[in-house]
């Protein structure tokens, strides 16, 4: 007991939030770098190659095992990494479908250190993921009702937006200024709103408000989700009243706890970007996407004086941007990828109020998972292809995807991009290997590698 209670002491303990828009890829990385770190025995003959290429504490050999840890927070969801891992080794490989709720993972890591005379020691690290949806939820704290209801309502009117809500849009106009605040009404409004929603998320729009609604989790039926935007006109009324005292207890009840829950004592986090993906759905996809992150990290401030320092008291030290399925890409490209988004945090962030905020900033490509290979053609003019198995297609084959813009905002016109949705291949030997993957030990060495000396 009192040795255990000496060497936890002496344990690094660093809680790393996996942070992203839906289906940017968070389910993925945290498998990913989980296998990476249980297989290093079959890279310690070969320094700079497999899945810890980069992570330092494995290159100079000092870096010795890794373990899951089931007795640490027992009480809590455990992210399901051996559910996802089996099913990407299986046969009929296939992508895991997206987490439901909060969930933690932590993990031993064990380390010869040079300070104490070779010594073993230990970090503990416990990462924690939860849906992306959610994310959208923080620039609503800063918001009354009636602000929040004509934002999400001007929005509804944009672009594709505009067929999707216009179910919504029709019932509002039928709805008379003497309605009560009536579970009912109240109900039936929020279940089309979330149907308009779900619209919107499926072809790729990702800021959708209230996001819980869209994953509800334990939060299921609950009446605290019944909550949708009402026109000017109403929010005088008693439907508007009673609306508005919703939107607050939903800010009190979900957001806050939520926020102020996960990321208490969140040392590091990593933002994933699915950048491909808007680029392929086009101009209005990607500029939601890019406004989205705006608001979110507006949120965020991670200066002192910023909403997550006076929710939670905590500074984070490490915040790294990674543009995931860098494997959609060809290899010339994926510095492109890498340019691409940080372009976009220059705008994002205008006054660079993160990088100053942040001790550790960082902008990389990342595919935790890697579906492709990179090829060149036969035939002059040889150049990058990709070698793999879009969806739909009954076997591997070579594509090009066509090259990333360079501007940014981009030249839409010019851009000739293609988003192939590659599906994974078998992968039995990651049980001993981990996952093939693309800087996948750079980014576990920008998050913790420090910490291994």
């Amino acid at each position: 007991m009192i040795a255990s209670t000496i060497e936890n002491l002496f344990t690094r303990h660093i809680k790393i939030g996996v942070t992203g828009f839906s289906r940017s890829g968070k389910t993925l990385f945290i498998s990913s770098l989980t296998q990476a770190l249980l297989s290093t025995d079959s890279w310690k003959s070969k320094p700079g190659q497999g899945p810890l290429a980069h992570f330092a504490p494995a290159e100079r050999g000092s870096f010795r095992s890794a373990q899951v840890r089931n007795d640490i927070n027992s009480h809590l969801p455990q992210f399901p990494f051996i559910k996802v891992r089996n099913s990407l080794v299986e046969q009929n490989a296939g992508w895991p479908a997206p987490t439901e709720g909060i969930s933690h993972l932590v993990l031993d890591l064990d380390y010869w250190s040079k300070r104490w005379y070779r010594r073993l020691r230990h970090v503990q690290i416990e990462l924690v993921d939860y849906p992306g949806e959610w994310l959208n939820d923080l620039p609503m704290l800063e918001q009354d009702y009636a602000a929040w209801s004509d934002s999400v309502l001007r929005q509804a009117q944009l672009n594709e937006r505009r067929e999707w809500s216009a179910t919504y849009i029709e019932r509002l106009k039928s709805i008379p200024e003497e309605q009560n605040f009536d579970e009912d009404v109240v109900s039936q409004l929020s279940d089309m709103w979330v149907e308009y929603m779900q619209q919107a998320a499926t072809n790729g729009f990702v800021f959708n408000q209230p996001g819980r609604a869209l994953r509800p989790a334990d939060l299921l039926h609950s009446p605290v989700l019944r909550l949708s935007p009402l026109p000017q006109r109403l929010h005088g009324t008693r439907l508007g009243k009673g609306m508005s005292k919703r939107f607050e207890e939903y800010k009190r009840k979900v957001i806050k706890p939520f926020y102020t829950d996960h990321f208490k004592h969140m040392d590091r986090q990593i933002v994933l970007l699915d950048v491909l993906q808007a680029l392929q759905q086009g101009e209005s996809a990607f500029d939601e996407l890019t406004q989205a992150l705006k608001g979110t990290l507006q949120s965020f401030r991670y200066g002192k004086q910023g909403l997550l320092s006076w929710l939670t008291g905590i500074k984070t030290t490490h915040v790294l941007f990674a543009a995931t399925k860098a494997d959609h890409v060809t290899r010339g490209d994926r510095a492109n990828l890498e340019g691409l988004v940080s372009r976009m945090l220059t705008l994002v962030d205008e006054n660079r109020t993160i990088r100053s905020n942040v001790a550790n900033f960082g902008v990389m490509a990342l595919a935790s998972i890697r579906a492709t290979e990179d090829r060149m053609t036969v035939n002059p003019p040889k150049r990058e292809i990709l070698f793999g198995q879009p969806a739909g297609q009954k076997e591997a084959g070579q594509w090009d995807p066509g090259g990333l813009p360079l501007d940014m905002p981009p030249n839409w016109p010019e851009v000739h991009f293609q988003f192939l949705k590659f599906e994974p291949q078998p992968m039995a030997e990651a049980l001993h290997e981990g996952f093939p993957s693309i800087n996948m030990g750079k980014a576990i060495n920008f998050l913790i590698g420090e910490e291994f000396t």
